[in-house]
This record gives structure tokens, sequence and C-alpha cells, in this order.
């Protein structure tokens, strides 16, 4: 028979008693936020941030605790909230099943806490990976909404009644005391993330404004004169307004008592709404700012914080295909510095105390990177320039980083600017050759390599660079028209955004493109058709039941119309289309798009313009969408929807009998019941998005290349699949498209 009950019976009383006798007050860290009437938030802000936290660029974020036992939840969401996702049986119950099945109905989240051990845990080891990594300065979590302290902090044990801090169970060691020494040693500053927020604290769950007084504000006091960290990052405030937390008066004491002011530096979460308003630096996370404030505005450097993978805690079921790349990792980097931010790296630590590989890997890869290319990030500013369809910028003065990420086919990059160049080099190479056209400034980039990730070019210029804020031909000659930079003209017809958490950034589309006669325009676009045609390339989106409408589209004095053959898939699942091509004599003109005709709820979302030079005399790029060959682009819509809905028998019914099926390494299947087994492993996908890049072909025989992006759940458990994809169809005697050969591979 078990005792549990009753133990656990005990546990509780004795927590509510302590709950009681923690009310009657702290005789060792009772202090509460200064008296008096709150400052202002206009006040707060008119405090100038120390300089070193705009430059550092890259800081790498640890959240670590007793969640790092489990380290469990689906793949959507965080670890760290295991205890939130058991008590509330999110996603389905898969934590609660999990947990039952592998710990005991009976086992309390609490009971975690002697495993969290740390057994292995290094500081100065750690300290060495941030250091080779190329970070300036960390943040770890002291403290999340479960309320377990990596430090000796007696409030916490207090309060509940049982050990709920690192010095009392699991590892007995300060461990915050122990990293900040090591990473400060190493010249990286400390940060201290604090979460406002606490599950199952007897004081919280009765009185807020209890728990800041007698919990919150003693916990922040002792954590910064403890550890005096150069960052302290809130969380968990979303609930309740400042007001409620105190915030005003709690920052106002930090301001003034903290014996590091020089570099003292906090983030905008203090309060419900308040993200984006306050404080010394902005946060987003995953790209989402939150709370309705702009973090992008520009008044405060922002600062991008995100996992390696999609947890921020060490998640064990996370696949591969989740985790950042090499690549991805650096490119992340690069991103949100041109942008004029900060990142903020996460990694999730083993409950053991060591860091998974694979985050190592990929810090190792910034890092690598960085001692090469540090100077385009460290120190900089953000992008010149409207939009760089080859990569990415930075700047630094008079001198502009060109991170260059599609290497130019002829070996010539073009960047508009109105300077003239005083040098041009590689970094971690030799000198290029550049000078000023009439198009902007061309490089030659014949004599260099790319590198890995990203390869940067530094543009010495003869003064603060000055954008060509015209539409002109980058050395490929095509011309991008971003939808950022669009004149739009309709009663309905507006910029939309949409957060995309794993490229963490917000993406724009011109949206409710609902009535007839609205238009999309962009002024002084040049035309250059003296060596080739343009093909008019857009990337749009279409849902079921809206395809059928029609556009106009007008070059100057060329004009011509296109009929939306299929839908997309969706409002979001876009594909690049070929609506047209024009020639003309050269000069500049206005480009302009409109609705002839609209069906269904509106006519597309449109998330770019190209204008491409069509040297072959065929059209590649966007033939996908070509009326004739409508039919093929229906089927592979309709193989999605059906696997969507969980019809995997139907997908397997779109390839021939004798069909191939060729994937990495070799590996084969063909025949009837192969390929129906091989469909029928998946299921029923959560999602399964088909971006067809090119489709050529004529009679009877179609090529279709492109991009797969499949999310299902084996045995509950998501996973995700990506991979590139060469599909060739013939037509059937029954006169049906079919697929006869499938080649699929993983991207680079």
């Amino acid at each position: 028979m078990s005792i549990r009950p009753t133990l656990r019976a005990a546990k509780v009383a004795l927590a509510a008693l302590a709950g009681v006798a923690f009310a009657a007050g702290l005789s060792s860290q009772d202090a509460s936020p200064p008296d008096g009437p709150a400052p202002t938030w206009e006040s707060l802000s008119k405090r100038t941030p120390p300089a070193w936290f705009a430059e550092a660029k890259f800081g790498i974020f640890i959240h670590w605790g007793v969640y790092s036992v489990p380290a469990f939840c689906d793949t959507s969401t965080y670890s760290e909230w295991y205890q939130r996702w058991l008590d509330t049986k999110s996603h389905g119950g898969l934590v609660k099943r999990f947990h039952d099945r592998v710990y005991g109905e009976d086992f309390e989240y609490r009971e975690f806490a002697p495993q969290f051990r740390a057994e292995l845990f290094d500081a100065e080891q750690w300290a060495k990976v941030f250091e080779r990594a190329g970070a300036r300065y960390i943040v770890i979590t002291s403290k999340h909404h479960d309320g377990f302290c990596l430090w000796p902090s007696k409030v916490a044990s207090e309060v509940r009644g049982y050990p709920w801090n690192a010095m009392e169970v699991g590892p007995k060691r300060d461990l915050l005391g122990e990293l900040a020494t090591a990473v400060k040693q190493r010249g990286i500053k400390f940060g201290l993330y604090y979460s406002f927020m606490e599950w199952h604290n007897p004081i919280y769950g009765k009185s807020i404004s209890d728990y800041v007084e007698r919990v919150m504000f003693p916990q922040i006091k002792d954590l910064i004169t403890r550890y005096q960290p150069s960052v302290f990052w809130p969380d968990g405030e979303w609930n309740h307004p400042d007001a409620t937390w105190r915030s005003p008066q709690i920052l106002r004491w930090l301001y003034d008592n903290v014996k590091n002011p020089d570099e003292f530096v906090v983030n905008d979460r203090w309060g419900k709404g308040l993200r984006g308003r306050t404080g010394d630096f902005y946060t987003t996370e995953y790209g989402d700012g939150g709370g309705g404030g702009d973090s992008y505005s520009g008044k405060r450097v922002f600062e991008e914080c995100r996992g390696i993978g999609h947890s921020f805690a060490f998640n064990r079921i996370e696949d591969y295909d989740i985790y950042l790349s090499r690549t991805a990792a650096v490119r992340t980097l690069i991103d949100m510095v041109s942008r004029g931010g900060n990142l903020l790296l996460d990694i999730g630590p083993a409950a053991d105390g060591t860091i998974p590989l694979i985050m190592v890997d990929r810090l190792y890869a910034i890092g690598d990177w960085l001692k090469i290319n540090g100077e385009a990030i460290h120190g900089t500013t953000k992008s010149p320039f409207r939009a760089t369809p080859w990569g990415r910028a930075t700047q630094k003065g008079n001198t502009v980083y060109l991170h260059v990420y599609d290497w130019p086919q002829s070996g010539r990059l073009v960047v508009p600017l109105q300077n003239d160049v005083v040098a041009a080099r590689v970094l971690g190479g030799d000198s290029v050759s550049a000078a000023r056209t009439s198009t902007g400034i061309a490089i030659d980039l014949s004599s260099a390599t790319a590198g890995k990730h990203a390869t940067v070019v530094a543009l010495e210029l003869d003064a603060l660079p000055v954008e060509d804020t015209r539409f002109l031909p980058d050395a490929d000659g095509v011309i991008t028209l971003p939808v950022t930079a669009a004149t739009l003209a309709g009663d309905k017809l507006r910029l939309e955004s949409r957060v995309d958490r794993k490229a963490s950034m917000t993406i724009r589309n011109v949206g409710c493109w609902n009535q007839p006669g609205a238009s999309v325009s962009w002024s002084n676009v040049r035309v250059d058709t003296e060596m080739a045609p343009m093909q008019i390339e857009l990337e749009l989106a279409v849902a079921p039941g809206s395809e059928g409408g029609t556009l106009e589209w007008r070059m100057g004095r060329r004009t011509g119309t296109y009929e939306i053959p299929t839908h997309t898939g969706g409002w979001q699942k876009y594909r690049r289309v070929a609506v047209g091509s024009y020639m003309d004599h050269m000069g500049f003109a206005e480009f302009r798009l409109t609705s002839k005709t609209v069906k269904g709820q509106g006519l597309c979302n449109l998330r770019a313009v190209r204008l491409v030079p069509e040297r072959t005399g065929k059209v590649v790029a966007a033939a996908i969408n070509e009326t004739r060959f409508g039919a093929v682009n229906t089927r592979l819509q309709a193989m999605a929807t059906a696997l969507e809905e969980g019809r995997h028998a139907d997908v397997a019914a779109f390839y021939f009998d004798h069909a191939q099926l060729a994937g990495p390494g070799g590996d084969v299947t063909t025949g009837r019941a192969a390929i129906d087994a091989y469909w029928a492993r998946f299921g029923k996908a959560d999602s399964w998005d088909l971006e067809v890049q090119t489709t050529e072909g004529s009679g009877n025989l179609v090529v279709q290349r492109g991009r797969s992006t499949l999310v299902w759940r084996p045995q509950g458990r998501r996973r995700s699949s990506v991979v590139e994809f060469v599909l060739t169809w013939a037509l059937s005697d029954a006169g049906k498209w079919r697929i006869l050969s499938d080649v699929y591979w993983s991207p680079k």
C-alpha cells in the first residue's frame, strides 16, 4: 500500500503553516520598495543607457533549473513551463501523460529539485564556451516562473516551507555566484533574468501586493547586492500593470543603488502593456514584441531573444530539424544587427550542468565566424539600405559592411549608394576593386571566394553612406520592389504584418485586396531591357475559393493582364508567379499592379515583386503558375490537403504503380505496396507546405522543383522535415496527372 498520499498531505500542511509564518514577517530579508509617490516612466526614461550594450550585439541567454530534469514538452512550446503544462494538461495532455508514465501520478513537481544536481557543472568551462562564441554578455535565469532560485534565497524556501533554492537542495551550491565570477574574469558582462510571476507561491496566490513587498523586492535587492549584474532582465510581468508590481519604485531604487551604474541596464518588461515603451532596451521574442509596443521604433536598441532550438530550456524531444543550422545561427545574428538590434541566443543546459553539444556547436560556429568578421558586428549600427536582396548590411561611420549571402553569379555586386569609394576589401581576404557607376557602387568579386555562412565586404566611403532610393537593377540585372516601399491606393488595401517565429522576424505583405481598382505602385523604377526582356515575378498567396481573379500590370507604357489560375493553399502560403514580360527604352517609370476582378475573399496577398531579365528565352523561375500547368499545381495542392486531413492513402494514389521515390543516401522506394507504406507512416500531418520554385515541360511530361516542409506527430511527438524535391509528372491514360518519380534530399 502506498503511503505517498499521507506524506503529500503532511507536506501541504507544513507549506500552509510556513506561509502563515512568512506572512507575519521576515526577520532576515524583509525589505520593501521605497515609499512615497511613484516616479513617472517619463522621468525614468531620461536616463541615458550605457553605450556598451548597444555595441555588444551578441549575448547568450541561459534557461536552467528544476524543469531541466524532465526536460520535456510539446515541441511547439517551452519546456521551462513544464509545471504549467502539467497543471493545465495543455497540448492534449502530453506532459501529463509523460509525467504520470515516467514519474508516477503522485510525483510532485517539487520532487524534481533533489534530482537537479548539476554534478557536472563547471562555471569556468561554461565561461570558456561563451568566450569562444564571441558573446559580450550573458543572462541566466536566477528564478523562473516556478520560483526555484539558483542562488541562496532564504525567502524562496521560507515562503513554501520546503527547500526551494540551489544551495539547500539539489546542487547545494551558489550556481549564480560561481558563474558570475567565471564570466566576469573573462571580460563577459553578467546578467540576471528574474520572473515577477511565480506559480504555487502561497503569498502570490493570495495577495500580489504582499508578494511584491515580502518576496519580489527582497529577492531583487538580494540579487543586485550579491552579484552586481550589468543586465537585469525581468519577465512574467504581463498579467498585471506596473502599479501592481510597483515597478517604477523598484526601478528607481535600482538606478539609485546599483554599484555599477555606468554599465547597468534593464529591459522593458515591467508591467502589462509596457514592452517596447520602457527600460534601457526593448525586447522581442522570436520576432514578436508583445504587449502592443513597438520594439523596433528605434527609440532604444532592441534585443531579440530566441533559442537555438525552439524551447528556451532543454527539451529532449526536439529533433535535429528544429535546431538552427550553423549558417542559420550566424545569419540570425547578422539579421538582428542589420536591423539595429542585439541577439540574445538561448541555450538550455541539462540538469547535470552540461551544455548539449549541438548548442555548443552552434555557438562555436558563430564564434569562428566572428573571429574573421567581428568588426562588421560589434559596435555597428543598422543597415543604411531600404532592401538588400543579396544579404544584409551594417554600418560603422563611413564604412558599410555588406554581408553577402547570395554570391553574385556574375562575380559583380552592385549596391545603391551615391558615395565615392575610398577602399574595398573582403574581411579575412584581400582588397577588391570598386567604383561608382550610374546604378550605384559596383564591386568586382571575381577574384574573391565566398566564405562560410556569409562573406563580408567592407566598403570605406568618402562620407556617411547616402542611399540612391531609386529602384535599380543589381549586378544580375534583377530589380526588387519591396512591399514596404510601395504606395497603396484603395479603401481597404493595407500593409499587413505576420511574425515568423522561426526566422525571428516580422514579415510584411499587402493584404485586404478585395476591391476592383485598388492598386500597388512604385515610382522611379529603372526600365532597362537593352540586354534582355524583363519578366515580372510576384510572390503571392491565394486561399481556396479566391482563385480566378485578374490583375493588370503597367510598367511605363507597357501593360498586360494576368488571371490567377489556382489557389496556393492559403493566405500565408506563398508562391512565385510570372505574370508577364515587357521591353521598353531605357529610363525610369512607375510600376503599378491594379486589381481588375476579384473572386472570393480577395485577389491575393502580395509579399514581393521582382523584375528579372529573361535571358534564356523561356519562363523558368515561376512557370508553375502558367495556366497550362494549373492542373499539375492543383494536383500537388490536393496531395497536401489529403495528408493534412489524414488521408495518406489518397496521397499514395497520386503516384503511378511503378513510380520511384529516391531519398537521401540513394534509398529507393518503388512499387504500389511500398509507396502506400511510405505515406502511411506519416498518418495525419499538422501541416504540409509545398513551395514550388520551378516548373518546366511540355506535352505529357512536367518537371517541378521545390521545397517541402512537413510537420506531423508520430506517437504524439511533434516532428518536422524539410527537404528539397524534384517531381516528374506524367499524364496517365485516364487523362490525369500522376507522379512518375519523386527525388528528394536534405537542403544544404
